[in-house]
């Protein structure tokens, strides 16, 4: 049977290795308003912009003011320098038929 100063440091060594997981996983994700949002669907202006091959964040701006991208797909951190996110799906502006 083993003593308690036995059986602690194989508890210890569980406990450290549940806590390094616990916080593996909680580095992953943001937590606003009481929402959480996994980090790898958010990306900034700058990142969209790199990812989806768009030349430059000023059609990006432009998509969030017409609504071609959702206000529900987007979030801003203020406690960040209100750096806006958006969700990295490819959204694209509809083309309008010439004549219409």
């Amino acid at each position: 049977m083993k003593t308690i100063t036995e059986s602690a440091p194989d508890q210890l060594d569980e406990l450290l290795e549940a806590a390094r997981k616990t916080l593996a996983k909680a580095q992953n994700y943001l937590s606003k308003d009481g929402k959480i949002y996994e980090l790898h669907d958010w990306v900034t202006v700058a990142e969209y912009c790199r990812r989806f091959n768009i030349p430059n964040t000023q059609t990006v701006s432009n998509w969030l003011k017409r609504g071609i991208i959702p206000a529900e797909d987007t979030i801003v951190i203020e406690e960040l320098n209100n750096t806006r996110l958006i969700k990295a799906i490819p959204y694209q502006e509809e083309k309008v038929a010439p004549g219409n």
